[in-house]
């Protein structure tokens, strides 16, 4: 069995935070977020993929040698016709699959999820299946649920899927995920010649993952894993913040704090520094310098210095000065 770990996006929801780094290399409490991930499974499978773009590739090799995984994680590049011309989610899978002729069991997942299920238990449920599988997880909202791919089950059985529904038919959420046996991965190949013969763009239908769910599932036998816990799509602002806040025990100050006050959920990375300032729910990162502000659900990069300013739901890049 491999993984491939999907890491080719830009992150535009997370600029200018995103903008030069790669998000699953994000931290996300003492590690980056991708390292959950690779530690789940590095075990359970024979090789893992981490699939991304030639901009974030050298980034990714040295997270690699930095945690001694050369023998069982390497970085392959996204092929693309240009530079403005990227495959789509599913498009980079489908050229992964024939670049490096895949013939084995395949776990395919999304390098920007923090969850607390075990990746592990997931790769047993789909040993015992044999057959596309997904995770699921329960939002416990319709309205919620309608900003998702939605997927109806009987059982285990995926018996319905569609995609941010206005009225949905249940609220188990798809999320990135999923398993192909090795005599399923045709169904890739089959999306596309489908998909091909129609009107539907080609960007639309080769980038979420979750609609070859949509089209596939009534093709063949397809299964949902389901757990309890969290779930986190740390693609946004507030999901990066809340997977951060769920993995501190009130705040992490690594960094210099004088005369201020340090609400819950603040992550203070080593070398910054905040001065007589209020902070709630905030992540600053490395080198960055808070004096006389209030700065509340934000992201502060590193090497910026914000002085004398009320901040709330800010993105703040690197080097910024306010």
């Amino acid at each position: 069995m491999k993984a491939i770990i999907l890491a080719g996006g830009h992150a535009t929801r997370l600029w200018p935070v995103t903008k030069n780094r790669a998000k699953p290399l994000l931290p996300l409490g003492e590690r980056p977020i991708i390292d959950y991930i690779v530690d789940d499974i590095v075990d359970e499978v024979d090789e893992i993929i981490i699939s991304t773009n030639e901009k974030f590739a050298e980034d990714f090799r040295g997270y690699i040698e930095e945690k001694g995984l050369e023998e069982s994680v390497r970085v392959v590049v996204e092929e693309q016709d240009s530079e403005d011309e990227k495959p789509g989610t599913i498009g980079a899978i489908i050229n992964l699959i024939e670049q490096e002729d895949i013939g084995d069991d395949l776990v395919v997942i999304g390098g920007d999820n923090y969850q607390s299920f075990d990746g592990a238990e997931f790769i047993e449920f789909c040993k015992e299946k044999q057959a596309p599988a997904n995770v699921v997880y329960d939002v416990e909202n319709l309205d919620f649920a309608t900003q998702f791919g939605i997927v109806d089950v009987n059982g285990e059985k995926i018996v319905d899927f569609e995609e941010k529904p206005e009225e949905p038919p249940s609220t188990l959420a798809s999320i990135a995920w999923y398993f192909f046996p090795s005599d399923q991965l045709k169904l890739f190949n089959e999306y596309e010649e489908h998909f091909e013969e129609t009107d539907i763009p080609k960007e639309q239908y080769l980038d979420e993952p979750g609609r070859l769910i949509e089209w596939a599932h009534d093709r063949t036998d397809m299964y949902a894993f389901s757990f309890d816990g969290e779930w986190f799509d740390v693609g946004t602002p507030q999901g990066y913040l809340d997977a951060t806040a769920s993995l501190t025990d009130g705040s992490v100050v690594n960094g210099v704090v004088n005369s201020s006050e340090i609400g819950d959920d603040v992550v203070i990375m080593e070398g910054a520094e905040v001065d007589n300032s209020k902070l709630k729910n905030t992540i600053v990162f490395s080198n960055a310098k808070i004096e006389d502000s209030t700065v509340k659900n934000s992201i502060i990069d590193k090497h910026s210095k914000v002085e004398d300013v009320d901040l709330n739901d800010a993105l703040i890049g690197e080097h910024t000065s306010l």
